[in-house]
């Protein structure tokens, strides 16, 4: 649909189609190609587990049960055979007609449909500072590795290349480091989480190179894949010393397979962060809401939920995900400007549009770069369509009527409007309804609005109108290293990285109390507590570190029974004097059984002896030269020092008893009961 145009006397008036451009309601499948029904069916089977089947066949490297099951797959004509992991758990392709009878088998547990996994971004950072990420330092963020299953990671980046970072390739995807061409959603997940901060680009939530990154490329230039991936993937993480997994991917079924994988590497302490899902909806998408995974929605500059992101009763918590600002694969990106009086206005927040033309059925990206210089004019819009003077020439200022809602797309209205009226490039600005900067489709279905737009949010726009009649710049280049992307997809690495920057202060803490300082400290939007669309709010840092200060069950700053010491101290080598660190606990009575929690750097730890004294001289020693090579100490202890007053200046001893490796006592805390 388009706006029609008569020109009288010199002037344009121009007649506004009032529906908006209304496509099928998923975003995903719509305006990106993705549909799962076009996709291969697979499956995945679970044999039964036989113990009287002899474990090993002599002199043979293969598992004899796994023999047999493989035997029996290739009877039944089975395709591309993968195995899972060490349990009996296979992904197949298999004829529909074979199917029941692999079903009906004795031996088989189960048979699933092996559901498809594919990237949840719609297209699109303000992030940092929202999320309270500047207000904490990540110097202890080495003790923290984030694992990120996506597309791979662009190690030619510069705001990526610096960082500690390795990965593994899963079969099929190519390397890690080098996603391949339009393939940069991994690398965009990275910069929100850990892009460096080096006076250029942009700056990620932890930005000072000692966060540890593990990536696993599961997704090629093809943007899907399936669950069985995704299962060895999270096993690969846990295996390469993950303390936080980032999933900025999802699909609409679930899996008992990928359920129960998922429960094992979080009971085992992984924390694991997933994206909503995208499409608008209150559908769940997988694995984000499984119970062992944190599902996490979007928001925008104003804290208003996205309109893309779903809304479902597993939503756990909120993040930045509406025109986040990221690395991309190197000169992949597109930017957008705006001077004025000759100054840049980049850093308000100026998005180029996502054009997509449909061609051949399919809709294709096709932004429209260019630089150009014309005085500033209004087109009206607050009737409800759009009146624009003659805009030969001209930069057209236009109110957003309407905002992108699942299936309907109606930017294209505005664009339109302005293009219609003559205009050489249109700056559309967000509305009342959703203040904040948004970055919506240009659906500009038929190719009929080619020009320069671009997008900023009401205060900026309602700005620009005192420019109206004044010559200003608008500018889109491509060939950039960075992108405005939208989606849960970045909603997701925000929490990710505020979980690893918080958890690196307390290391002792576990999986489960990292979640739910998150979860109690976020702070609340939408509607008041807990709400289907945002959770329980926007992911704060600087409050969930406050929170675990408290102790790693937290107390919301009311609990008198928790003391910490965050002095960090360096341990002397080979020294029997060592280092004493002492905490002032202002409570009375017997102490009964204390909890110290303990956060120890160090290269060898079989060096040190850690010794904690009362007031009243009770002793007992934490650590006794053990653990040989192993690296650090951060863990907790409950000790009994019943019979011992608490009040007083209690005492934390560090010994090193042997030269070279050397470490630093980074914090310690007690709890009372």
């Amino acid at each position: 649909m388009h706006h029609t145009s008569k020109i009288t006397k010199g002037l344009l008036s121009t007649t506004a189609v009032a529906a908006a451009l209304v496509l099928p309601t998923s975003t995903y499948a719509s305006l990106t190609g993705f549909d799962e029904s076009n996709l291969p069916t697979k499956y995945i089977v679970k044999f039964k587990e036989d113990s009287s089947t002899p474990s090993t066949l002599a002199n043979s490297r293969f598992f004899g049960p796994r023999i047999v099951q493989e035997s029996v797959l290739e009877q039944l004509d089975a395709n591309q055979v993968e195995k899972l992991g060490d349990q009996s758990i296979y992904s197949i392709e298999i004829d529909n007609s074979k199917l029941n009878q692999l079903s009906n088998r004795s031996d088989v547990e189960y048979v699933e449909v092996d559901p498809p996994r594919y990237l949840l971004s719609e297209t699109v950072p303000w992030g940092y500072t929202a999320v309270n990420a500047q207000l904490l330092d990540d110097s202890n963020a080495g003790n923290r590795t984030v694992c990120i299953i996506d597309s791979g990671y662009d190690l030619a980046h510069n705001d990526l290349s610096g960082n500690r970072v390795d990965g593994t390739n899963d079969s099929g995807t190519g390397s890690w480091s080098s996603p391949g061409n339009n393939n940069a959603h991994g690398t965009h997940v990275a910069g929100t989480i850990a892009a460096i901060a080096n006076t250029e680009g942009i700056k990620g939530v932890m930005p000072n190179q000692n966060v540890n990154l593990h990536i696993v490329k599961v997704f090629n230039e093809a943007g899907w894949g399936y669950s069985s991936s995704l299962v060895k993937a999270i096993q690969t993480c846990a295996d390469n010393g993950a303390n936080v997994v980032n999933m900025s991917l999802g699909g609409s079924q679930s899996s008992v397979t990928e359920q129960n994988a998922l429960k094992r590497i979080y009971d085992q302490g992984v924390l694991l962060i997933a994206a909503a899902g995208n499409d608008g909806n209150t559908a769940h998408s997988y694995p984000a809401s499984y119970d062992s995974v944190m599902s996490v929605a979007a928001t925008d500059t104003n804290n208003d939920h996205a309109a893309f992101s779903q809304a479902t009763d597993q939503v756990e918590i909120s993040g930045p995900g509406v025109a986040i600002l990221s690395t991309v694969t190197v000169g992949e990106g597109k930017l957008s400007d705006i001077y004025l009086d000759g100054v840049s206005q980049f850093e308000r927040g100026v998005v180029p549009h996502n054009r997509l033309v449909q061609r051949s059925g399919s809709y294709t990206p096709e932004p429209v770069a260019g630089s150009f210089t014309g005085v500033l004019a209004s087109c009206d819009a607050s009737s409800g369509s759009f009146v624009c003077e003659d805009m030969t020439n001209k930069i057209c200022l236009v109110e957003r009527i309407g905002n992108q809602g699942s299936g309907s797309y109606p930017e294209i209205d505005a664009v339109q409007a302005c293009y219609d009226a003559g205009a050489s490039a249109t700056v559309v600005y967000s509305n009342s309804e959703l203040p904040g900067l948004q970055n919506p489709f240009l659906v500009d279905q038929n190719d009929t609005a080619r020009m320069v737009s671009v997008t900023v949010d009401r205060q900026f726009g309602q700005e620009l109108q005192a420019y109206i009649g004044q010559e200003i710049t608008v500018s889109t280049e491509l060939g950039k290293d960075y992108e405005y992307y939208n989606g849960t997809s970045m909603a997701t690495p925000h929490v990710t990285g505020v979980a690893g920057l918080v958890w690196s202060y307390y290391p002792s803490c576990t999986a489960s109390q990292i979640r739910n300082a998150l979860t109690k400290t976020a702070t609340d939007i939408d509607v008041a507590g807990r709400d289907n669309r945002t959770g329980y709010g926007l992911v704060n840092a600087d409050a969930a570190k406050e929170y675990l200060a408290q102790g790693c069950e937290g107390s919301g700053g009311t609990d008198t029974n928790a003391y910490v010491n965050e002095t960090r101290e360096s341990i002397p080598d080979n020294n029997a004097k060592g280092v004493t660190s002492g905490l002032n606990a202002d409570r009375s009575g017997d102490s009964g059984v204390v909890t110290v929690d303990l956060d120890i750097s160090h290269t060898y730890i079989g060096d040190l002896r850690v010794t904690l004294t009362s007031p009243d001289g009770g002793q007992v020693v934490l650590h006794d030269y053990s653990g040989g090579s192993r690296n650090d100490i951060q863990t907790s202890y409950q000790v009994d020092f019943s019979g011992f007053d608490s009040f007083g200046v209690w005492e934390l001893k560090v010994v090193d008893s042997a030269r070279r490796d050397v470490g630093t006592l980074n914090r310690w805390s007690l709890t009372f009961p």
